[in-house]
């Protein structure tokens, strides 16, 4: 596990119980899922110099997970207790953070999103300004994610199942204030957020910024989000190719 604070300032001989407990006002931990799930990140959090270590100035915290597990987890004793475990520790050592930002880099492609969206569900039940869930890892599955609310802002940066990002979009309809995804696929991915599996429309009453690859531009497009005021659109069989920047004011 690699920690890493970020201060305003360090004087000459910084020491984890007075100026950097003071001064960070960011977070980041980089960590195996192994660790977490087999509880070593947490007990390398309650040992060393971050016995009892509080960051009262902490108001970011960023979470990168890489890897896939070297056990499955069905084989792992007790993973949602150490998840509780862990989750638990963020918030005792950041008790005032409200930007929470969760990234996963490489993975195996095993059901372990099960338990990562045990993770990160866990993480999203605390009252944050911002829950941020980024995806960046080729080739894993999402559908472990589906039941995850309260997200702010999604990420998707690769080549994920269309299913499984509509699914996790439309279970945050409510709160999504921002939306990246990189999904292509033959379907446009337009159309199957905005309607749901039964033909009624959804509204995303707070999303302000979207990113999507789409063919077609739906009508309904306003009415699904009334807050946005930008939408980037790309075609193509690439994400980052032929991109347009469209302003909401263009679109009434």
């Amino acid at each position: 596990m690699h920690m890493s604070l970020r201060r305003r300032m360090v004087p000459t001989t910084p020491s984890i119980n007075d100026c950097v407990r003071a001064l960070a006002r960011s977070v980041r931990i980089t960590a195996p899922f192994a660790g977490v799930f087999g509880g070593k990140v947490a007990r390398i959090m309650d040992s060393s110099g971050f016995v009892g270590a509080v960051f009262m100035g902490v108001d970011h915290v960023w979470l990168n997970f890489y890897a896939g597990l070297s056990e499955p987890v069905d084989e792992m004793s007790d993973v949602q207790g150490e998840i509780a475990k862990f989750v638990a520790r963020v918030w005792a050592m950041f008790p005032r953070a409200q930007h929470l930002h969760m990234q996963v880099s490489l993975f195996t492609d095993s059901d372990d999103s099960q338990m990562v969206g045990a993770l990160l569900g866990a993480l999203a039940t605390r009252r944050l300004q911002t829950v941020e869930y980024v995806h960046v890892s080729s080739g894993v599955r999402m559908g472990g994610l589906a039941g995850v609310t309260g997200l702010t802002h999604i990420r998707v940066q690769d080549d994920a199942s269309l299913a499984d990002c509509v699914s996790l979009v439309r279970s945050n309809a409510q709160t999504l204030v921002e939306a990246d995804l990189g999904v292509v696929d033959a379907l446009d991915c337009l159309p199957r957020l905005t309607v749901d599996d039964n033909g009624e429309p959804i509204t995303y009453p707070r999303l302000r910024s979207l990113a999507i690859h789409v063919n077609l531009l739906p009508e309904v497009t306003v009415a699904s989000f009334p807050a946005l005021e930008t939408l980037r659109r790309t075609t193509g069989h690439l994400h980052v190719a032929n991109e347009i920047e469209t302003f909401c004011a263009d679109l009434a």
